[in-house]
């Protein structure tokens, strides 16, 4: 079955509707844009040669769409648009597959071997299970699309400026080798080892028994080394978009098992959905199939334990989708210029999705470092994130008012009230006070200076150059981790004044008292 699929018959063909290669007339905008900025949909030339040269010369990559690659074949693909793109890719391997293959990642990004702060990294990630083979091909068909556009669309730029995208064309490189075109079910689903890796992760609610895998341990590992903040799966056997959560504590129950991000990871499956032609026309693969606007949670399709995509959304703190794309697993190679065209516009709006929402760093207010793997979270969305080794942190959200709440060890407890406003990222510089510094004398001299910068404006400027709104000290609310109860700046000047006023009080007692004895003794002389 697919990820979430359940057995369907052999006979099962993709359907047969195509979609033109011309530009279709719906767009997609990058979110911290005007509605008005569109992609760039038009790629009836990239399997000609180009007449034209881009500022990387005659380097142009052209992929067939009429056939499959196999890990060989992949390999060389990969390797050639890295040697032909230097600049604006980077080819790395996260592991290998317990047969030993390399798990390939392609990054694209405008400047993919420097450190940007605050550019956010999103990923796909397709072949997970191996005889579902349509998205390895739409995932290398995407790299060549971004990298052949980069220097002729500037809604790819764009992309390519604000975001570092990361591209695993396959995670079950073994399982697609035993894989047979044109077969719908056939062999190939699991790892060499056996193992669905779809149901091999660790869970939120129950033990998975199964020996953790190479490929997942790699997913794990990569998770830890980089902080992504949208991610999507690609499968096949169903034409559906799959939100979290894939399980619940229910096991055998089929129902809406919603995150505490809901309305987020909606807005994320009918961005894919809508701009998909069978998705929004919700065409279904078997007959008692019905995925209403071409969506589905998770657990209310079936329940799944050990996903991939809630393991990135509890562990990882990224938000994952499950696509599912087609409803044959691996289809005739002569169906993928069709895939492509119905997925094209789909997987660049969802890439475009991860510049929403609200990020910034995390600082220590005497010595400005950044602050790493502090624990966030949003007020009411009960699900932890944390901000990487530069202190940087991502979450996204729509718009509205929100409360942010930061945790760090040895540090004051920080929480801010912020607003996102439609088509634009809030940027946050937070600076926590240590604990062990809050006792000092110097503390209250030290209020004027700013603890917290709120930034509302577009991606296009960097961050030096957003305007800030100077917050004062109240809005800082501390916590010793020895108590629990938070105190304020107000409330540590009531504190100094109650002081001052018992030490006056019990001054003035005391000189009333001298008086009243002086009397005393003085009377017998009287």
């Amino acid at each position: 079955t697919a990820s979430h699929s359940p057995s369907s018959p052999a006979s099962l063909a993709s359907p047969s509707s195509t979609a033109s290669l011309s530009s279709p007339s719906s767009t997609a905008s990058l979110s911290s844009q005007s509605s008005s900025s569109s992609l760039p949909l038009t790629d009836s030339n990239v399997t000609k040669k180009s007449r034209t040269k881009n500022s990387h010369g005659n380097n142009k990559v052209s992929i067939r769409f009429n056939k499959y690659h196999n890990y060989d074949e992949m390999s060389r693909l990969l390797s050639t648009v890295n040697r032909k793109f230097p600049n604006i890719t980077r080819l790395y391997s996260i592991g290998k597959s317990a047969q030993g293959r390399e798990l390939w990642v392609m990054q694209i990004s405008n400047d993919v071997h420097q450190k940007i702060p605050l550019k956010p990294n999103a990923k796909y990630v397709a072949n997970m299970h191996g005889n579902e083979a349509v998205g390895r091909e739409m995932m290398l068909h995407l790299i060549a699309y971004l990298v052949n556009f980069s220097n002729k669309s500037a809604n790819v730029k764009k992309l390519l400026h604000h975001t570092n995208i990361h591209i695993l064309p396959s995670l079950n490189p073994d399982g697609f080798e035993r894989s047979i075109e044109g077969r719908c079910e056939g062999p190939g689903r699991k790892n060499s080892n056996g193992i669905d890796l779809n149901r091999n992760f660790p869970d939120r609610l129950i033990e998975i028994k199964s020996v953790m895998q190479p490929e997942t341990l790699a997913i794990k590992e990569w998770l830890n080394r980089t902080q992504f903040v949208l991610s999507a799966n690609i499968h096949g056997g169903a034409l559906v978009v799959n939100y979290p959560f894939d399980g619940s504590a229910e096991i055998e129950s089929e129902h809406l098992e919603s995150t505490p991000d809901h309305d987020v990871f909606l807005h994320l499956a009918m961005t894919y959905a809508k701009k998909h032609p069978k998705l929004k026309a919700q065409t279904r693969c078997r007959k008692d199939d019905n995925f209403e606007n071409g969506i589905t949670n998770g657990n209310a399709w079936y329940p799944v334990q050990g996903s991939m995509q809630d393991y990135n959304y509890i562990f990882g703190g990224c938000m994952e989708l499950t696509l599912e794309i087609s409803c044959c697993k691996h289809p005739n190679a002569t169906n993928l210029l069709t895939y492509w065209n119905e997925n094209k516009i789909s997987m660049l709006a969802l890439l475009n999705e991860v510049n929403r929402g609200v990020k910034g760093v995390i600082r220590d207010y005497f010595t400005e470092m950044p602050i790493a793997k502090a624990n966030l979270t949003v007020l009411g969305r009960d699900v932890l994130f944390q901000s990487d080794i530069d202190g940087q942190f991502w979450r996204l959200l729509l718009p509205g008012d929100y409360v942010l709440i930061i945790k760090a060890q040895g540090y004051s407890r920080l929480q801010k009230q912020f607003t996102i406003l439609p088509n634009k990222i809030t940027i946050m510089e937070l600076y926590l006070v240590p604990l062990k510094r809050m006792a000092r004398t110097d503390w209250l001299q030290m209020a004027p200076r700013t603890f917290l910068t709120d930034f509302s404006n577009s991606t296009e400027d960097d961050l030096n150059e957003f305007r800030s709104e100077r917050l004062v000290l109240d809005d800082l609310e501390l916590n010793t981790e020895s108590n629990s109860s938070a105190f304020s700046n107000k409330q540590l000047h009531t504190c100094v004044i109650r002081i001052f006023l018992i030490f006056f009080a019990i001054n003035s007692l005391h000189n009333c008292f001298n008086f009243n004895l002086r009397i005393f003794f003085a009377m017998p002389l009287l």
